[in-house]
C-alpha cells in the first residue's frame, strides 16, 4: 500500500451509499469519515487526531483504495460509496 499523505479521490463502483470496509458492505452517507469507520470497527471513541479517547493505543493503520491515510487525516477523509477501506491491526510477535 503506497503512503502518500493525500487521501485517494472517491471512486464510484459499488451500489449507491455502500462502501467496503474490511471486505464487508457498509452504508455510508454524507459526513461518514475514516474516524467513523475506525470507531465502528473498534467500538471505541476516536478523537479528531486519530487517537483513542480512552488514551490506550489503537495499533491500527487505515488504507483507502490501497493508499495508507495518515491518522491526522482520518477526521477529514470522507468515505464515499464505492471505496474500499481496510483497517489493519498491528500484532506483536512472529
Amino acid at each position: 500500500m503506497p503512503a502518500t499523505g493525500e487521501p485517494p479521490a472517491p471512486r464510484h463502483h459499488a451500489g449507491p451509499g455502500t462502501a467496503s470496509i474490511n471486505g464487508s458492505p457498509v452504508e455510508v452517507g454524507e459526513g461518514f469519515t475514516l474516524t467513523d469507520a475506525v470507531a465502528q470497527l473498534t467500538g471505541r471513541e476516536i478523537t479528531p487526531q486519530g487517537t483513542a479517547a480512552d488514551g490506550h493505543p489503537l495499533g491500527i493503520a487505515v488504507a483507502v483504495d490501497d493508499t495508507v491515510v495518515p491518522r491526522s487525516l482520518w477526521a477529514t477523509t470522507s468515505v464515499a460509496p464505492g471505496q474500499s477501506v481496510e483497517v489493519v491491526t498491528a500484532v506483536q510477535g512472529g
